[in-house]
């Protein structure tokens, strides 16, 4: 006659049916590893504010957020084009610039840009900052960002060559 310990004991022992049955749904998707920080930062600092949004939005895309932060993409590249619609301004943006001239020199625009670029990648760091320690931690093999972020850079000189161009 079984006694009420082994009772207990059958009843909180899992099935092995239990056991074997899958915990994730078949129509599950497999996320893909976003590109490394080091490879944002790159392309970003080399290729300007288009090259960072677009680092941004691949790496949105491979981690499968793109849906979220979509408003984000594309509230970077319209900043970007009313920067330069409105370096381009003749009136209101001489005594923006002359002021700007005076303490950051010459390249005042460069360096402006560049700083924006900056604050794109650094907005994409902090949304993706979990999914990037996932992968860190899980030792996920990232697909190589290098090659992606040089052709960002490349795309990101293109487009300040034609925002300036388009605007002037």
């Amino acid at each position: 006659m079984p006694t009420a310990a082994s009772r207990f004991q059958h009843t909180m022992s899992p099935v092995r049916e239990d056991l074997l049955r899958p915990s994730l749904s078949p129509l599950a998707t497999v996320v893909k590893a976003p590109f490394s920080n080091q490879a944002a930062f790159v392309s970003a600092f080399v290729g300007g504010p288009v090259a960072a949004t677009a680092m941004f939005a691949i790496n949105a895309w491979r981690i499968g957020r793109l849906g979220r932060d979509a408003a984000w993409v594309v509230l970077a590249l319209a900043a970007y084009l009313a920067w330069f619609a409105y370096v381009a301004r003749p009136g209101a943006a001489l005594a923006f610039n002359a002021l700007v001239t005076a303490w950051l020199g010459d390249a005042a625009n460069r360096i402006l840009l560049r700083l924006g670029a900056m604050l794109i990648c650094l907005g994409g760091m902090v949304c993706h900052r979990r999914e990037q320690r996932s992968t860190d931690l899980f030792g996920v093999k990232r697909p190589n960002g290098w090659l992606a972020g040089a052709g960002l850079i490349a795309v990101g000189w293109g487009a300040n060559i034609l925002a300036a161009s388009w605007f002037a």
